[in-house]
């Protein structure tokens, strides 16, 4: 599945949440800046993060959005997306990067949109980031800024330790952060559990 296909799908499809039941699009990115203006006064990080485990006719993959208020708890969630066929563990890897890199565009698309800004999505996140920063009336409504994460289900032990550069470099190259196991999170431990 290409990005495109991937973002048209989470702009199509449907979020879960633990109390907050079942979102569509606008709806979860709502409850983010909900969270942010409930402790103004606090940091946020914003990460997301994709898993995939193999299953009797495909691969069903989970991609999680995550809102940490630092040191003081957050909120996820969380958005299934099921491929058919089989899949190799390097093409399985390289498709959680994928889906992580559509859903962090498919959002910051909607947050542009919100906050009623057009911006050339094939110019570099970092001046997208600077312009949403520098035209909205308040900065704590900005979800979306340059200090977003992207969490990869990778690490140094195991069979993905060969991947590290690539898929570090694809997502760097894309410009976002990129962080791996154990500091992972979003991936590790939140899109897992819902596998």
């Amino acid at each position: 599945m290409s990005i495109d296909e991937i973002k048209q799908l989470i702009k199509e499809g449907k979020f879960h949440n633990p109390t907050k039941g079942i979102l569509d699009l606008d709806g979860v990115l709502k409850e983010l800046i909900n969270f942010k203006k409930e402790d103004k006064d606090s940091e946020y990080k914003v990460v997301i993060g994709t898993d995939s485990e193999v299953r009797k006719e495909g691969v069903e993959f989970v991609c999680v959005v995550a809102i940490h208020r630092i040191r003081k708890g957050g909120r996820y969630f969380w958005f299934p997306i099921y491929k058919k066929g089989k899949m190799q563990l390097r093409n399985r890897i390289h498709q959680e990067a994928t889906i992580s890199l559509a859903l962090a565009g498919a959002f910051l698309e909607k947050e542009l949109e919100m906050h009623k800004m057009k911006a050339d999505m094939n110019q570099s996140i970092n001046d997208i980031f600077t312009l949403m920063s520098k035209n909205t009336n308040n900065s704590k409504e900005v979800i979306f800024s340059n200090n977003l994460e992207i969490h990869v289900d990778i690490g140094t032990k195991g069979p993905t330790n060969a991947m590290i550069k690539e898929i570090v470099g694809m997502i760097k190259g894309s410009g976002f952060f990129v962080r791996i196991k154990p500091e992972a999170f979003a991936a590790a431990n939140l899109a897992d559990k819902h596998l």
